[in-house]
């Protein structure tokens, strides 16, 4: 079994997503002894964002491309290979300005390929082309949203939930470490999620072993 896990956090000491992602990554390899993973950090190699060069890349035949437009396009095919090679995925970011990080969406922009990762059909519907599998989500956010009348404003959820689905993933379960700097909520945030994760283990139902 071969988890990927993508790591965001610039606070590689105290971050809560990445404290809560290495408990499932406990358990996770408590009930895979041969789990094999693989981390992306994200704050210290960050991924370039698109320019112009590596977005005509995309929209060329690949034998139609220049010699500059195929070394542009080398990177996104590293990442698109790296994701089909694994089984498991797991994202853990914080949440800032209710969205994602420029660099966790510079790398949904690179994997997110027309003729790689999601299709056209002769009708011009999209179809996903990734395999789907199971996909672990750790967000944590300052401010909670649990319960509150600002969760409708969480643009990090919906987002993560329609990208994934675009290429052909939605087998999503999301740990939210909810209101990591609110007086109320700081001390609380990490120990909550932590036994949401023991939960969702205890009930975690993996379709590739079925």
């Amino acid at each position: 079994m071969k988890l990927l896990h993508i790591t965001v956090s610039p606070n590689r000491l105290n971050s809560a997503s990445r404290a809560v992602a290495e408990y499932l990554l406990t358990q996770l390899r408590q009930r895979y002894p041969g789990l094999q993973v693989t981390t992306l950090d994200l704050a210290q190699d960050p991924l370039p964002h698109l320019d112009a060069l590596t977005v005509s890349a995309f929209l060329t035949k690949p034998d139609e491309r220049s010699a500059g437009q195929h070394k542009a396009v080398l990177l996104s095919d590293q990442l698109v290979d790296q994701l089909l090679a694994h089984d498991m995925l797991l994202i853990a970011s914080p949440v800032w300005n209710l969205g994602l990080p420029s660099v966790l969406k510079a790398w949904f922009d690179h994997i997110t390929r027309a003729g790689r990762t999601f299709a056209f059909t002769a009708q011009g519907d999209k179809v996903g082309l990734v395999p789907d599998r199971p996909v672990f989500v750790v967000m944590a956010n300052g401010t909670p949203f649990i319960g509150q009348p600002t969760e409708q404003d969480d643009q990090f959820t919906p987002y993560i939930r329609t990208a994934l689905r675009y290429i052909g993933i939605t087998d999503l379960r999301f740990i939210r470490v909810d209101g990591t700097h609110h007086p109320r909520t700081k001390a609380s945030a990490i120990p909550e999620a932590m036994a949401a994760t023991e939960f969702l283990m205890t009930h975690f139902v993996n379709p590739q072993e079925m």
